[in-house]
Order: structure tokens, then C-alpha cells, then sequence
């Protein structure tokens, strides 16, 4: 298999660092066990694991999206402050199991100071009300002589959080959800909360409830898009096949396109979108293990296809740049989490290492790039007893995404070779570009496509890297392969760009 890839030295678009945000929820052992542990003999002071606290670190994850998710919808946050000691305990009975309420606002807030991350919050549509949003907003932002900002100075946190992003609700469209409505319904309330809470805090930012539907989509839009900044869309996606779920990345693609055009149409052009949950998920069922178990994990296990799905999410965002503003990996530990916990040990699983390529060796800067490479049609069926499908004509076997770092001045080429079985001859053609003679590769892959991390062999897929000649194209890019080449410039690409 052949492949071409030119990269002009000409901007194209400014890639938002928010498309690599994470998400944590009050679900399984994503926040009690993964994030947070006090049993631990690897938490620290706080309660935190110092181990995941470190990987999170190292790949500089933007924004942290919190409590959810479905649990946010039933989350009364005067429940997490204070004391813990006199938090009460209480049935979750979203996700199953008790909730402690140890993890509540103040410590997510120091947990995202301690990452370097944007806090983002979502208020509750189902159980809270309007007063409750105000309320908590009150208790982050302001520097009043008012109730709930004096209670988090009482609480020892003097000054305002300054929580820039808060969504108004969760998946409402849904009869799953707690507070499931039409889409006029919800489009009048989050009127009424995003109207309100920017009245209390004009810095804010509000993210709607999209449904990935565009009637309910074009509803929001019309009745609330003034007020809003993002409108979400979701996208779990995964099989048993190699490839329905590679190419999944591209059946996102088109739904994201269509989601701007919606956007596009009523001319709500500052609105971006907030594509702030996505993974693979279809081997855990939550109502079986809710039967089963009496409280749902969703600890889905990840390899090397699921990795190279997440690069090609990576390529779409990186194109899609201009439209999608944040996007959020659900979830970040355990329940369908990028790193895996028990007590003593942690285990980063190949999805975990495509953010660490893409956020440490691709670029903000977006160049032109023209990619070559044969393609195939596809019908595909997956998420969980078939829940999602699709069919696309062309999907690439091969795909690419130049970007620029002018902190660096280093051009960054990430290039995903999807075949399961062939290598691919990749041309690249740096001819309009200052490249030196060198770079440095860096590659993701494994002998098999189901390759995974564990606790028993936690780095059979890793990256490595390694110096290459720019002199050696065309490169041999192995079958299910990731690369990303960093290419120091030897000047800097003019300003314009």
C-alpha cells in the first residue's frame, strides 16, 4: 500500500489544547479507587493518588469535566462541602453503591489546581433546581458578603475559584436520564440557568445538551443559542472487529460536520462545540452488571485498535479545529477509564499513550496538509448489543495531520497507518518547508491489533522513538501503526502562519 502526504508552510487553523480534556465521574472506581484512594498506600495528604496524579500531569490534561454525567443529574452539591467527616452518605442511585461524598467541589477544584487543568462543571437539570446552580456558582465565583461565597471562605478556601465552564445538564434527551425532557422544555430551561448564572458571573461559559439528533440540536439552537458558548455531542463507539472501530473515527467525523452545519444555519456562529464525551465502549454491559452486581464499573479493558481509534479522533479534531472548541475523553480512570488502578499499582493503556504523542509532539498551529492513500467502505454495528451503527463509502486506510509549534519551531507530522496486515510507503513531501535534516520518531504499535496493557505485562504497548534521516523518504510505516515525526525547522515559519 502507497501513501502521499504534501505540508504546506501555511496556516490553516489554531487547534484549541481543550480537545485533550478528560472527564471524571462518581461511577465504579473512576473517582473512589482511581483518582481519589485515602486507603491507599500511594495517596497522598489529600487523599489523591500520587501515581495517577503524576500520568495526568505528564500529558497536561487541559480540562477536567465533573461530576458527570448521568450522576450529575441527581448531585445536590451542598452535599460535597465542608467537614468530610459530616458529609453524608447517601444511595447512588444513578450508578449503584453508596456515595460518600468525601470527593466533593473543594477537593475537585484542588485536584485540577494540582494538574494544571480548567475546572467544568455541570449543574444538575434532573433533581436541582435553578437556585442550587446560582448557589454553587455563588460558592465559586464571587467574592461577596453573601452566603455561599462566605461558606467556602468559613470552608478555608478565601478566594474565588473562577470556574470558567459549567454545563447546564446532562444527556436530558434521554428516558435514562434523571430529569428527561423535550428538547423546547430544555432548550427554555437552559435559557433561564445560562441567562441567570453569566447575570451572577459574566466570565462564564455555558455548554448546552446536544443530542447528536438535529431536531433537538436545531431547537437549542434557535431558542437558547444566544446565551450559550458549546453545544455537546457524545460518541462511544467499539467492536470485536479491527475494523468497524478504526473507523468509527471517521462516522464521528460526520456527525461533528453535521453538528456545525446546524451551527452554521442559525447563524450562532460563536457557538463551538463541546464534543465532551467519547471512547470505545462496548464489551461492559451497565444494566447487566447493575443486575448482576448491584453497582455499575464499566472497567473496559483497551488495546491497540481502541488506541488507534483515538488517533483518529485526534486527526478529525485536529481538522475540525475551527468548529470543535473542547473535547473530553470519558472516562479518565477505570470506568472506561485511559489508566487502570488497584491499590498498590497503576497501568496506562494505549489510549493513554496517544495523548501523551499527540499533547507532548503535535503542535497548536494547524498547516495545510494533503493526504493520498487508498480507502474502503465499511457497515458496522457496534456499542453495546448494536445499539450504534453505521455505514461510510470511504474511509482511509492511511491518514495524517501536519501542525506547527512555534514555541519550538519544530513542525509536527502525525501520520496513522490503519491497515491491519500491510505496511504502507509513505511519500512525505516537506519541498515548501524548512526542515532540517533530521527528525525524531515517535511510534505506537504492537505485534497484534488486541494487544493490551495489564497489570501482569503493563508495557506491551508503548511508544518508543528513534532519530530519522528526512532523507529516507519514502518511510515504511507498519501495519496498525501511529507515528508521530517531529521535525525541527531551521527558521521559523513567518508570522502569518
Amino acid at each position: 500500500m502507497n501513501a502521499h502526504v504534501k505540508v504546506w508552510g501555511v496556516k490553516t487553523g489554531t487547534i484549541s489544547p481543550l480537545i485533550y480534556g478528560h472527564f471524571i465521574e462518581h461511577l465504579g472506581r473512576c473517582i473512589y479507587g482511581g483518582v481519589f484512594d485515602e486507603d491507599s498506600p500511594l495517596a497522598d495528604s489529600s487523599g489523591f493518588r500520587k501515581d495517577v496524579l503524576e500520568a495526568v500531569r505528564r500529558i497536561k490534561c487541559p480540562v477536567l469535566r465533573w461530576p458527570g454525567g448521568n450522576f450529575a443529574s441527581a448531585y445536590h452539591w451542598e452535599d460535597g462541602i465542608g467537614p468530610r467527616e459530616r458529609r453524608p452518605k447517601l444511595i447512588n442511585y444513578v450508578w449503584g453503591g453508596i456515595e460518600t461524598n468525601r470527593f466533593g467541589t473543594d477537593e475537585f477544584i484542588e485536584y485540577c489546581r494540582r494538574i494544571g487543568a480548567e475546572p467544568y462543571l455541570a449543574v444538575s437539570l434532573g433533581t436541582g433546581t435553578l437556585d442550587e446552580a446560582l448557589h454553587w456558582l455563588e460558592y465559586c465565583n464571587l467574592d461577596t458578603p453573601t452566603k455561599y461565597a462566605e461558606m467556602r471562605k468559613t470552608f478555608g478556601h478565601p478566594e474565588p475559584y473562577r470556574v470558567k465552564y459549567w454545563g447546564v445538564g446532562n444527556e436530558v434527551y434521554g428516558p435514562w436520564q434523571v430529569g428527561h425532557c423535550s428538547a423546547r422544555e430544555y432548550a427554555e430551561k437552559l435559557r433561564q440557568f445560562a441567562m441567570f448564572m453569566k447575570a451572577l458571573d459574566p466570565s462564564i461559559q455555558i455548554i448546552a445538551v446536544g443530542a447528536d439528533d438535529p431536531e433537538w440540536d436545531l431547537t437549542v439552537l434557535k431558542h437558547a443559542g444566544k446565551v450559550i458558548d458549546f453545544i455537546s455531542i457524545h460518541q462511544y463507539h467499539g467492536s470485536e472487529d479491527y475494523y468497524e472501530t478504526v473507523a468509527a473515527a471517521y462516522y464521528v467525523e460526520e456527525r461533528l460536520k453535521l453538528l456545525a452545519g446546524l451551527i452554521k444555519s442559525t447563524r450562532m456562529d460563536h457557538v463551538k462545540i463541546a464534543f465532551d464525551e467519547w471512547n470505545v465502549w462496548y464489551q461492559v454491559d451497565p444494566e447487566e452488571e447493575a443486575q448482576e452486581k448491584g453497582i455499575v464499573y464499566l472497567e473496559e479493558p483497551y488495546t491497540l485498535k481502541d488506541a488507534l481509534f483515538a488517533a483518529g479522533i485526534f486527526l478529525v479534531l485536529h481538522r475540525l479545529s475551527d468548529v470543535v472548541g473542547m473535547a473530553n475523553l470519558a472516562q479518565m480512570v477505570n470506568a472506561l477509564g485511559m489508566i487502570k488502578t488497584r491499590k498498590d499499582a497503576m497501568v496506562l493503556t494505549p489510549i493513554y499513550h496517544v495523548f501523551d504523542l499527540f499533547v507532548n509532539h503535535t503542535g497548536t498551529v494547524r498547516l495545510g496538509c494533503e493526504v493520498l492513500a487508498d480507502s474502503y467502505a465499511i457497515r458496522a454495528k457496534s456499542f453495546l448489543k448494536g445499539r450504534s451503527s453505521f455505514a461510510l463509502e470511504r474511509v482511509p486506510y492511511f491518514d495524517a495531520s501536519a501542525t506547527y509549534d512555534p514555541s519550538r519551531n519544530v513542525l509536527s507530522l502525525a501520520i496513522v497507518n490503519f491497515h491491519r496486515d500491510e505496511p504502507c510507503e509513505v511519500v512525505v513531501d516537506l519541498s515548501d518547508i524548512p526542515a532540517g535534516k533530521e527528525g525524531r520518531l515517535f511510534e505506537l504499535t504492537a505485534p497484534d491489533v488486541l494487544a493490551g496493557n495489564d497489570f501482569a505485562s503493563p508495557d506491551r504497548v508503548v511508544s518508543v522513538s528513534r532519530t530519522v534521516a528526512l532523507s529516507e523518504s519514502p518511510y515504511s510505516l507498519p501495519p496498525h501503526t501511529l507515528w508521530v515525526l517531529e521535525i525541527p525547522l531551521e527558521k521559523a515559519l513567518p508570522e502569518a502562519v
